[in-house]
C-alpha cells in the first residue's frame, strides 16, 4: 500500500524541495508560505513546520536559496512581487521565518528567478514580463537583504 509522504494545502499553487530533498516549500493561492520538514533524517514523513502569510497576492513560485547561504526561500507572486524569506532564530530553538527582502515592481510581473554561485557571491537572475533579465549580487553572505544590481538587460 501507498504511504503519502506529504499532505498538502488545498489552495496549495507551487512547490520546491531544498537541495536534499529533507525540506518542502510550497505556496498557496492565498499568499501562504508553508514548510515541510522530514524531521527524522532517514524518514520519508514530512510535518508541517511553518505556515507564514507571506504576501497578499498568491504564490506562483518558491525556489530554495543554495544552501551555503542559509536557509531561505525565493516566492514570486502573482502580482509581480518577488520576496526573499529567511529562517531565522528567534531564542533558543526557536526558528521562524522573517521577510529579509522584497522587489517589487512596478509595471511588470517577474516571471522566473534562479540563483547561481559564483566565485565570490551569490548571484541571482531574475526575468521581467517586459523583456528584461537582471542580475543581482548579494553583498554580504551573512546578509539576504543586501542586493546591487549587476546587469540590466533588454532582450
Amino acid at each position: 500500500m501507498e504511504k503519502p509522504l506529504v499532505m498538502l494545502d488545498k489552495g496549495t499553487n507551487c512547490s520546491s524541495w531544498n537541495y536534499c530533498g529533507q525540506r518542502l516549500a510550497t505556496g498557496l493561492l492565498d499568499g501562504t508560505l508553508v514548510i515541510f520538514d522530514s524531521l527524522e533524517p532517514d524518514s520519508s514523513t514530512f510535518t508541517c513546520t511553518s505556515r507564514t502569510k507571506a504576501h497578499g497576492a498568491s504564490i506562483t513560485k518558491v525556489i530554495w536559496v543554495p544552501p551555503e547561504y542559509g536557509d531561505a526561500v525565493a516566492c514570486i507572486c502573482a502580482d509581480g512581487t518577488l520576496l526573499l524569506w529567511e529562517e531565522v532564530e528567534e531564542g533558543p530553538q526557536l526558528l521562524k521565518w522573517k521577510l529579509c527582502k522584497l522587489f517589487e515592481s512596478n509595471a511588470t510581473q517577474v516571471l522566473d528567478v534562479q540563483f547561481g554561485i559564483s566565485l565570490t557571491s551569490l548571484k541571482m537572475v531574475v526575468a521581467y514580463s517586459d523583456g528584461h533579465v537582471k542580475v543581482y549580487e548579494l553583498l554580504d553572505p551573512l546578509l539576504l537583504n543586501k542586493w546591487q544590481l549587476q546587469v540590466n538587460h533588454v532582450n
